[in-house]
């Protein structure tokens, strides 16, 4: 029974489902260190942080592809048994100043940072209008099957 049920969430969720779903998430977390960056603009010797957005998406899909659910392997870490992708690294962004250094020595380039939460923001609705197809496609199928 417990096989039967794993084959229909395969065919359900498959990889670009959870690729679509790992995308939005690490999208929402990049979108809060954007956030931040911008918070801090003025805050001295503050360096800006950034996510790995593809570096995390492959780890994401390479457990998923090992048969390794990195939900689980979160949830089984997590002591209050929440099921969610693994943390992003948080890694800090390329200095793009240094060639013109503030005397703060802060690396926040507001510019930068104001297209980058652009990017995600599109990225985000993308994926986001990807995931509202793709559940309409199986509200269709469903639809369809129970006549």
């Amino acid at each position: 029974m417990t096989s039967i049920i794993n084959q229909e969430e395969k065919v359900l969720f498959d990889k670009t489902t959870k690729g679509i779903e790992g995308a939005v998430y690490y999208a929402g977390i990049r979108h809060k260190v954007i956030a931040n960056n911008i918070a801090n603009m003025d805050t001295p010797g503050y360096k800006a942080l950034d996510i790995s957005f593809r570096d995390q998406l492959e780890y994401l899909l390479e457990t998923e592809e090992n048969g390794i659910s990195a939900s689980r392997v979160v949830r089984d870490l997590s002591s209050t048994g929440t099921v969610s992708p693994p943390p992003p690294t948080v890694m800090f962004a390329p200095d793009i100043n240094s060639l013109w250094p503030r005397m703060d020595r802060n690396t926040v380039n507001i510019d930068q940072e104001l297209t980058k939460l652009s990017q995600n923001a599109i990225l985000h609705n993308t994926c986001l209008q990807l995931l509202k197809s793709k559940f309409g496609i199986l509200k269709s199928v469903i639809r369809e099957s129970g006549r």
